[in-house]
């Protein structure tokens, strides 16, 4: 069997875990550890039958004994540490989240990329042993083949009162962020692990111990691009029930089409297929090291890979996906709001979605006649005469203000971008749409997004109810989407307000115009989109003093359907 010699850089809390783990694993030994402080590096190395301790980085990575170096600092930094070991060619296993920030993570990427070194990340959860397990019940289709849900809940307990994380990990208390950077990063990537890509995702995030700067607690959903759902209920604060709360960091249950999988916090594994009784599943996992010796099987599977038994499950590319989705999640917090992870889509077409009303001489305020004809003029053409506010068009100011904006006024970036889906399927007809009735649904509005009010609506088309009983935007929603600064809204009826009432007609329109809200109606097929967050497409003609015009609105959907 061939041995490899490995160097240890850092001496903290988490590097005992690894240099047990090493110390177990047939095929390494550590020659050396290497700290800033000498001390902790000899103490370390003592501890662990490590022959030799060192504080000076370069003269260890010097060493010609060196068959690869684990790097288990903390993240700031690390980048120069990561530099110096691939510089020298030595393959590196570098502990998670790589560094403080998602632009410097990027950049160790980049490095590592450059060179044709081996290079993997320490990211052992996935490597517990029950979520090994559990993902080959999955793949054996042990409670079916379709994927519905994977729900976690954590309670750390670690991070209560004014001397919270003093004793093991101090620097807890004052980075910029905690709970997802340091502890869901991990769920992230088993998620990733069980479930295949995170295309969406949203957190409420919260700091609930005032003696420390991040957050320490949150709501984390995730949407798969299976179709699957993903909850992480997590918190640092309060305790667990579990004697052993850092064995599993939670209890998971997994459904799918065909029954269930449980994990305790104990590492139990049941099964409950539909229509029969729960099971326990046997299996064996481990009470060595850290959180069923997931460290162990980390730093073998890194063996392996050098012995190029197998590809790296956490290489720099794969593990950039897990990051951005931890990215994704500080955005979805400080904007509340879900975030669409598109890189994470796998490689296929997007889906278009026609949101525009098919336009013909049925249509209220449409002729179309013979101009021209191929027999007797060599060509075919025809006469349009439109109403301006006919089928899915937009409003321009002058509709109702008379010194208002005119169409090739329009600003055109206004017209197409990100737009959030309001489902409001089932409205009633005259249903007056409330305040309520949108931030039961969206939670928070920001400045500049572009809602799309879903009713279902079109469905009515051809039909007198379509335009005398449409549901409507009441005058307290027209000024809160005002004073939340948004910039555009589409609608599904053919008109925002009461077309049969001209005083809630101009109030509404006003309202808009004068905030300076762009209006879409007559949308058509929200209903046919699998996203919460598209792109948006609505652009008008260029018509000079137009006070409206129709326009064709697309809908373009990066999500698979489910």
């Amino acid at each position: 069997m061939t041995v490899r010699r490995g160097l240890v850089i850092g001496a903290g809390y988490f590097s005992d875990f690894h240099l047990d783990a090493w110390y177990r694993l047939p095929g390494a030994e550590i020659v050396c550890v290497c700290d800033l402080d000498r001390d902790k590096a000899r103490h370390m190395a003592n501890k662990h039958g490590v022959p030799e301790a060192s504080s000076d980085v370069a003269a260890a990575l010097d060493r010609q004994d060196l068959d690869f170096v684990d790097i288990v600092t903390p993240p700031r930094n690390r980048i120069e540490l990561v530099r110096q070991a691939i510089e020298r060619g030595l393959p590196t296993i570098c502990q998670k989240p790589l560094a403080d920030d998602f632009a410097a993570a990027r950049e160790i990427v980049d490095l590592v990329r450059s060179h044709d070194v081996p290079f993997m990340v320490h990211e052992n959860f996935r490597f517990q042993p029950w979520y090994r397990e559990m993902k080959r019940l999955l793949d054996d289709e042990a409670i079916g083949s379709k994927l519905h849900s994977i729900n976690v809940r954590s309670r750390m307990g670690d991070g209560w009162g004014p001397e919270a994380y003093l004793s093991r990990q101090p620097y807890f208390r004052t980075m910029p962020r905690l709970l997802v950077h340091e502890t869901g990063v991990h769920f992230v990537d088993t998620f990733r692990f069980l479930a295949g890509e995170i295309v969406q995702c949203q957190a409420l995030l919260r700091r609930l111990n005032p003696d420390i700067v991040a957050e320490d607690a949150g709501q984390l959903t995730f949407r798969f691009e299976n179709g699957a759902i993903g909850v992480w209920d997590a918190n640092r604060y309060n305790e667990s029930l579990s004697p052993d709360f850092r064995y599993t960091f939670g209890e998971m249950v997994i459904e799918a089409d065909g029954g269930s999988l449980w994990l305790d916090s104990d590492g139990t594994i049941t099964i409950k297929k539909l229509g029969q009784s729960p099971t326990r599943h046997t299996y064996d996992p481990s009470r060595l090291g850290f959180a069923g010796d997931c460290v162990a099987a980390t730093q073998q599977h890194f063996l392996d890979v050098l012995d190029g038994k197998c590809a790296a499950e956490t290489s720099p590319t794969e593990y950039l996906k897990t990051l951005q989705v931890v990215e994704a999640l500080y955005v979805s917090s400080s904007q509340n709001r879900p975030i669409t992870v598109t890189s994470n889509l796998s490689k296929r077409q997007p889906v278009i979605v026609d949101l525009s009303l098919p336009v013909s001489a049925a249509m209220r305020g449409v002729q179309i006649s013979s101009n021209k004809s191929l027999e007797e003029d060599g060509w075919n053409a025809t006469t349009l005469s439109l109403y301006s506010h006919a089928g899915t068009h937009m409003d321009a100011p002058k509709h109702f203000l008379p010194d208002g904006a005119t169409l090739d006024q329009q600003e055109l970036h206004i017209c197409c971008g990100p737009a959030r889906i309001v489902n409001l399927a089932g409205a009633q007809p005259r249903q007056l749409i409330t305040v309520e009735d949108v931030t039961s649904r969206l939670q928070a509005v920001s400045p500049g997004e572009r809602l799309l009010f879903r009713t279902d609506w079109y469905h009515r088309f051809g039909t007198d109810a379509y335009r005398d009983q449409l549901p409507r935007i009441s005058l307290e929603l027209a000024q809160w989407l005002v004073a939340q600064q948004v910039a555009l809204i589409g609608v599904e009826p053919p008109s925002v307000a009461d077309v049969n009432n001209m005083r809630e007609l101009t109030e509404v329109h006003q309202t808009l115009f004068r905030g300076g809200v762009v209006i879409v109606e007559g949308l058509a097929n929200l209903d046919r989109i699998n996203s919460d967050i598209v792109e948006f497409i609505a652009l008008p003609l260029n018509i000079v003093g137009g006070d409206g015009c129709p326009v064709r609105a697309i809908a373009i959907d990066y999500k698979a359907p489910w």
